[in-house]
């Protein structure tokens, strides 16, 4: 399977974008239980996932995927504050959907378990909360 194969299989309307660092993909509305599946079956392998905050309590997520040696990226935003967890797709993701929550507070939806990886029992989930007007962390 290739990547037009999964773009078309993803049902979006948006178009991978060659750059000097891979593939990528932007959907906001991205499906990112059947991206990982449709990754699954590609023989894809799950390097990482990257979040940043963009407004309120959205944040952009990134999948990064090795394709044969080719890097695929999915670029999505949270709705609500959450994603669907990818976690029994692709186990790979438990630890850095854990570690995403911990530092962003990004819920990930139909796990079992956030039980906090860096976190000290009283800190809430979300140690980096972006301050715009500062272009900082607070």
């Amino acid at each position: 399977m290739n990547a037009e194969t999964i773009r078309t299989r993803l049902g979006t309307k948006q178009r991978w974008e060659k750059r000097a660092d891979g593939w990528w993909l932007e959907d906001s509305v991205l499906d990112v239980e059947n991206m990982a599946r449709l990754m699954i079956e590609a023989g894809a392998r799950l390097i990482t996932i990257t979040a940043r905050p963009v407004e309120g309590s959205t944040h952009q997520l990134v999948y990064h995927w090795d394709m044969e040696g080719y890097l695929v990226n999915f670029i999505t935003v949270t709705r609500d504050g959450a994603m669907p967890s990818i976690a029994t797709i692709c186990p790979a993701a438990n630890w850095i959907e854990r570690e995403v929550h911990d530092y962003f507070a990004v819920n990930f939806t139909g796990r079992e378990d956030l039980a906090p990886l860096l976190l000290r029992p009283d800190d809430p989930p979300g140690m980096f909360h972006w301050n715009s007007k500062e272009g900082g962390k607070q």
